[in-house]
């Protein structure tokens, strides 16, 4: 008898187990897609809050700063990631993270609408509006 008909014969007789430790190995492997998913999104989004920190053109408070990096900086601390549009202006004018050219803060209706134009970072959830998970800087 060959080398591989034995291997054959032993595969066959532990035909079930073979199959329950390929589920749990396909598990193992489906798990550690979204820990590794989960950790990439993280990596991305605390480089984007240390490049915000260390760019001079990003200090708080200062014209560099957009509306969409500001609602991006205040929902990365969120529960969720998500906030309503009127909490969210109100959060971004607490930090002074962004005023408009005539110095008045930022409105819902503007974060609203920085949603619509910006959908590969935020997305609506009924009334919240939320940072994407796979959202990109």
């Amino acid at each position: 008898m060959s080398y591989i008909e034995l291997v054959r014969q032993v595969a066959v007789g532990r035909a079930d187990e073979i199959r329950g430790d390929l589920d749990a190995a396909r598990a193992a492997l489906r798990q550690g897609y979204l820990q590794t998913s989960e950790a990439e999104r993280r990596v991305k989004s605390l480089e984007f809050l240390l490049e915000l920190a260390s760019a001079e053109q990003y200090e708080v408070g200062s014209p560099g700063l957009t509306l969409h990096q500001a609602m991006a900086i205040v929902l990365c601390n969120q529960p969720g990631r998500m906030l309503r549009a009127g909490d969210l202006a109100a959060e971004i004018a607490r930090r002074g993270l962004y005023r408009m050219k005539d110095g008045r803060p930022a409105e819902a209706q503007q974060i609203r609408a920085r949603t619509e134009h910006y959908g590969h970072l935020f997305e609506r959830q009924g009334t919240f509006i939320k940072l994407r998970d796979d959202a990109e800087f």
